[in-house]
């Protein structure tokens, strides 16, 4: 692709300001004090902000600290800051350990930011599911922290006839009342994919998806699950695209909302623990690694935030279980999962036309 890496540093910079799944990215002098000094007890790992970053606090980072004596200083921000941040720092990270999303996460990956993860200091190895590795080729750069997927919400008090297919969204009764991802959200392309899929696009093309985008009578467009939770909770969308998770926490609320997993399944992500290419701090980071898969930490993340575990011993909620991304009987094979290394290899081209054809 043409100018890539100057693609890439504006895209990260432009997604900064759009992305909505956590508070802005600190400033590095608030992060530097353990890469500084090289201090053994302490770590600095970016992790998301909101509901997401207390789950996590609770879950893994306050019983880590309080079990080994690690000290961990957290850096908030979302997939598209930390990803930013770290590509201005190559060579010279402030971050020890990443969480960052599907997408950002391959991308990190083939731009040479995160290291490689040695699956034989994961004492729990063989508890973990296959899928609980980022994996290219035989390399393993990521570890599941668990899935999640996009998929489709309506207001039963507003919505007589709920969709059952993407497909489906484009029905005449939804018109002015919709609203989808942007290519700015982890979701946008994914979905701009499955419909081009659909529609007979060739792989490595959106033409036809894009098209019958274009169709789609949209009351707005998210870029982030924050912005798409504000347009169901205010009543201006009653149908459309959400990430189950948020989409749950609605319905929590007493909001008239139901999560659909489309027939085509769920369009699937992860979240993933990235060590990044230059710390000093590895056999703290793996003690970390090996705390945030065992059982207790993801039962905690599951049950919270409705994400797919990958530990195989872990017991859910009943409630839990029937709010996993792939449904209560379901397993993460059932997810609908992109390509993203294909995705990122196009990501300029479709934002680009998307940004012509469609904005935002």
């Amino acid at each position: 692709m043409k100018n890539r890496g100057l693609y890439i540093m504006l895209f990260a910079a432009l997604l900064v300001f759009l992305a909505g799944c956590g508070k802005p990215v600190q400033p590095k002098s608030e992060a530097t004090k353990a890469n500084t000094n090289v201090k053994e007890n302490e770590i600095s790992i970016a992790i998301f902000g909101g509901d997401w970053g207390e789950t996590i606090k609770t879950h893994i980072i306050k019983p880590f600290e309080e079990e080994t004596g690690i000290k961990v200083n957290i850096i908030e921000g979302n997939s598209t800051t930390t990803f930013s941040r770290l590509l201005q720092e190559k060579g010279s990270p402030t971050i020890d350990l990443a969480l960052m999303d599907s997408g950002i996460s391959e991308l990190s990956y083939e731009e040479g930011i995160v290291e490689s993860i040695d699956k034989n200091k994961l004492k729990e190895s063989d508890k973990l599911l296959p899928e609980a590795y980022q994996v290219h080729g035989e390399d393993i750069f990521g570890i599941t922290l668990g899935y999640w997927g996009l998929g489709i919400v309506y207001n039963k008090e507003m919505i007589s006839n709920p969709p059952k297919s993407w497909e489906d969204l484009w029905n005449d009764e939804y018109k002015g009342r919709l609203t989808v991802p942007t290519p700015a959200t982890t979701g946008g392309l994914p979905l701009l994919v499955q419909i081009s899929e659909l529609e007979g696009d060739v792989e490595g093309t959106v033409e036809k998806g894009l098209g019958k985008m274009k169709e789609l009578e949209v009351v707005a467009y998210f870029n982030g699950s924050g912005a798409a939770t504000n347009l169901y909770q205010s009543g201006e969308a009653a149908v459309g695209a959400h990430y189950g998770g948020p989409a749950y926490v609605m319905k929590d609320q007493g909001l008239p909302y139901e999560f659909i997993i489309p027939k085509e399944g769920v369009l699937g992500a992860g979240s993933f623990w990235h060590i990044v290419k230059g710390t000093k701090k590895s056999d703290q980071l793996y003690k970390f690694l090996n705390f945030a898969t065992t059982k207790k930490a993801q039962e905690g993340i599951a049950n919270d935030l409705y994400l797919a575990p990958v530990h195989k011993e872990v017991e859910l909620e009943e409630k839990t279980l029937e709010r996993m991304p792939y449904g209560k009987n379901g397993s993460i094979q059932d997810l609908n999962m992109p390509d993203y290394h294909l995705i990122n290899q196009y990501r300029e081209e479709w934002s680009e036309l998307w940004n012509r054809e469609i904005g935002n």
